[in-house]
């Protein structure tokens, strides 16, 4: 029998988002296992913290996508372990500055192979991906074509074109070669559709912060009787200029749309369940959704009796909503009408939406709520953190009944699941 089952897991990992997807075909037995995750870009916020590791079975073997949502210290650890210890066909990330990354260079003040493996990662990316075996890779820097047809008519495959040819130049001039940055596009795979945007301050902006700033240093080629603290020094200086210049959210925020190409009631039958879990609980979910090699939280869910909220369709819908979009740490208040005009043609099939940035109110835009305006229920996934915003859950808790906000903090998750079948197929 023809059939996707899918599961969206949810969780916090060391302040920020970890999010796991699953997607199984039946009639194939072929399972497309993918992850996004992002941590905060408020600085400083989590640094007290200890980073959290997760054991490597408790992940797919085989990760078919891999999205780095925005760039931080924490985070990067963790997706060094990722790529070290699975398989991966395909990573996406944004492309920043030489300029940025030295700033966040200077963040990564812990020691050990871990911070130095995360220094070597930040010198130069795009080469210490191309150590590994991973199918593509795409850096991301501007938006490709928006999506002006249903997703059920998009070609299948990778849709990524290069960046602008003024950028590359640039890049080549940055990194001394050339890289291979591409503009944001979309994946089509297993009947589900990978949709993305990136946000952020412009590498023209970047270069010629830097190049004002080392052409202004006075006496620069003196070298003084300490090498090492007058490298501090001025280090130290750069980056309390780069923020000045650009606050603390100036780097690169990439969002994700995903979902099934089909989602007509008229022709399918679908299910959808809402779950939220402890940590303890954890390693039990993970066992579920593997234990077949694929996605079956829902079927357990439901025969365990252990799920919170089940919602069956309405059929006289002309779209099912199953979709989610992941806004990462994107400024709403800045890329508000760029964000708009780029998803609006799967608004409709959103039933999840991962608030920017921890809920932080520097990242929140009411006009949200409005994206998403219908009569269904629509889950709002915020990390919360000391940075969450009491305006943000206010807005989304009052703004209408069928807002629900869902915290996830360091002792909670959930899991979103369910399934889409033809008609035609169910007995």
């Amino acid at each position: 029998m023809r059939g996707r089952y899918f599961r969206y897991l949810f969780e916090n990992l060391d302040g920020g988002l970890f999010h796991t997807g699953s997607v199984y075909d039946k009639e194939h037995q072929r399972a497309t296992n993918y992850i996004y995750m992002v941590g905060s870009y408020c600085r400083g916020a989590f640094q007290k913290r200890t980073v959290q590791i997760y054991e490597n079975d408790t992940l797919p073997e085989r990760i078919d996508l891999l999205v780095m949502g925005g760039f931080t210290v924490k985070y990067i650890h963790k997706f060094i372990e990722i790529i070290r210890g699975h398989r991966i066909e395909t990573v996406v990330l944004p492309y920043l500055a030489p300029i940025q990354r030295l700033v966040l260079t200077e963040e990564n003040k812990e020691s050990g192979v871990k911070a130095r493996e995360v220094t070597r990662f930040l010198q130069d990316p795009y080469q210490f991906l191309k150590e590994y075996d991973i199918g593509n890779i795409y850096f991301l820097y501007g938006n490709g074509k928006i999506i002006d047809r249903k997703p059920e008519e998009l070609e299948w495959g990778y849709h990524f074109e290069l960046a602008d040819r003024e950028s590359l130049l640039l890049i080549r001039e940055m990194e001394g070669y050339s890289i291979p940055v591409a503009r944001a596009g979309y994946i089509v795979e297993n009947d589900w559709l990978f949709y993305f945007g990136v946000y952020g301050t412009n590498i023209q902006m970047m270069s010629e912060f830097a190049k004002n700033y080392f052409s202004n240093i006075e006496n620069i080629y003196k070298i003084s009787e300490n090498i090492n603290e007058d490298y501090v020094r001025q280090t130290k200086r750069l980056v309390q200029e780069y923020y000045k210049k650009f606050g603390g959210s100036s780097v690169m925020a990439i969002a994700m749309f995903e979902g099934p190409l089909f989602t007509y009631p008229s022709e399918i039958d679908s299910f959808f369940t809402e779950k939220e879990f402890c940590k303890s609980e954890q390693s039990e979910v993970w066992m579920r959704c593997n234990k077949e090699n694929c996605c079956s939280c829902t079927i357990s869910c439901v025969y365990g009796k252990d799920y919170d909220n089940m919602q069956h369709h309405k059929r006289s819908r002309e779209e099912s909503r199953f979709g989610m979009l992941m806004l990462g740490n994107v400024n709403l208040n800045r890329y508000w009408s760029d964000i708009m005009a780029r998803f609006w043609k799967v608004r409709t099939r959103i039933r999840g939406i991962g608030i920017p940035n921890s809920g932080s109110g520097e990242n929140w835009n009411y006009q949200m709520l409005r994206f998403s305006a219908e009569n269904d229920r629509v889950y709002w996934i915020c990390v919360k953190d000391d940075i969450t915003s009491a305006g943000v859950i206010s807005d989304i808790v009052l703004s209408a009944s069928n807002n629900r906000f869902l915290p996830i903090d360091e002792g909670w998750g959930c899991c979103l699941s369910g399934y889409i079948i033809p008609k035609e197929d169910i007995d």
